[in-house]
């Protein structure tokens, strides 16, 4: 197969997935030596095992970054510091993919990004809304549930208020308290605790704002 009829094929693709290849009217292990071979000349990115994209190029549509996390690992859903830095309320700028899925941990570095992923039990695998970017769609914790999974895959938490100010958490007002509370409640006993100090900080804060106002 020539390259140009693969882009033809394809080139409306914001990710190529090697399950496709099927369709097509050529043999499996032929087409995969020819991407093999395309990858090394820089027409085709590996973003992982049997997933690729068009280099700059050759391609037609971008892919959003939030939608290849999305893609990489199924289920999943981006969250902890990258849905923090996404809703800005932490003022680091986040490069990292971070998500959360009930399959195993692991992690992808490739050209695009480096895409990391934690295991979660089903039981928490919740609290997420859809995003679009460039017509691609993907699914990002809401920022309740970011700060929650937030403390419960950092450990060391325990809800003293001085750990929520060396975060440097900020924009809170925009969270929904009372949904904030609903979803704390299917989390262990330390975030549970977590969160109803977390709450108890973000009314001080607020009390704090007014008064110098």
């Amino acid at each position: 197969m020539k390259f140009d009829t693969f882009l033809h094929n394809f080139g409306d693709n914001a990710i190529i997935d090697s399950s496709s290849f099927v369709m097509m009217d050529e043999k499996l292990a032929d087409i995969r030596r020819q991407v093999s071979g395309w990858i090394k000349k820089g027409y085709l990115i590996q973003l992982k095992k049997g997933v690729y994209v068009f280099s700059d190029t050759y391609r037609k549509v971008v892919p959003s970054p939030r939608f290849i996390a999305n893609y990489l690992v199924m289920p999943s859903y981006l969250s902890l510091e990258y849905a923090l830095g996404y809703y800005d309320l932490i003022p680091e700028k986040v490069t990292v993919y971070s998500s959360l899925t009930t399959k195993k941990t692991q992690t992808f570095t490739n050209a695009l990004g480096r895409f990391e992923y934690c295991s979660l039990k089903e039981s928490l695998f919740f609290g997420f809304t859809k995003v679009s970017s460039n017509n691609q769609d993907s699914f990002i914790a809401l920022p309740e549930k970011a700060i929650l999974d937030f403390f419960y895959f950092r450990e060391h938490i325990q809800g003293a208020p001085g750990e929520f100010e060396a975060f440097r958490f900020q924009n809170l007002e925009i969270l929904k308290l009372k949904r904030f509370h609903e979803f704390s409640l299917a989390y262990p006993q330390r975030v549970r605790k977590a969160g109803r100090s977390f709450i108890n900080f973000i009314k001080q804060e607020k009390h704090a704002y007014l008064k110098i106002r």
